[in-house]
């Protein structure tokens, strides 16, 4: 059977108990009351106020990372190197699509000239005669 008290002790409630619990209670008097009375601060001077919380912006600025898995590297980092590799691609890879893009010029084959029309017309002279 396993028991709800996990913080020890016994489940009999009696007046001893309670009168231990009053006693406990009445010790917080013990506790400097100077440190918990808002009433009673003690103001700093300038030069201890700045050593002791350092300049406003350095404590709310981090620098914040990126975990890429095998590699972290600053958010400034990472953003620069995306950007450069954007502009590498639209640079390279423009130029390369317009080029394609463009028709090409297909020149008709020039007019076959005389020695070219004599050639063609022995062939198919030897060729009959086999």
């Amino acid at each position: 059977m396993h028991s709800a008290n996990h913080w020890g002790g016994s489940f009999e409630i009696n007046e001893e108990a309670a009168a231990d619990d009053g006693r406990w209670r009445r010790g917080v008097d013990d506790v400097d009351r100077a440190a918990l009375s808002p009433s009673r601060r003690h103001d700093l001077d300038e030069t201890q106020q700045s050593w002791l919380l350092g300049p406003p912006d350095q404590r709310k600025k981090r620098k914040q990372y990126v975990d890429l898995g095998c590699v972290v590297c600053s958010r400034k980092v990472f953003k620069w190197t995306l950007w450069s590799i954007a502009i590498a691609a639209v640079v390279i890879g423009l130029p390369i699509v317009i080029a394609k893009s463009i028709p090409k010029k297909n020149d008709p084959p020039p007019p076959p000239d005389r020695y070219t029309l004599a050639l063609h017309k022995a062939l198919l002279f030897f060729d009959a005669q086999k």
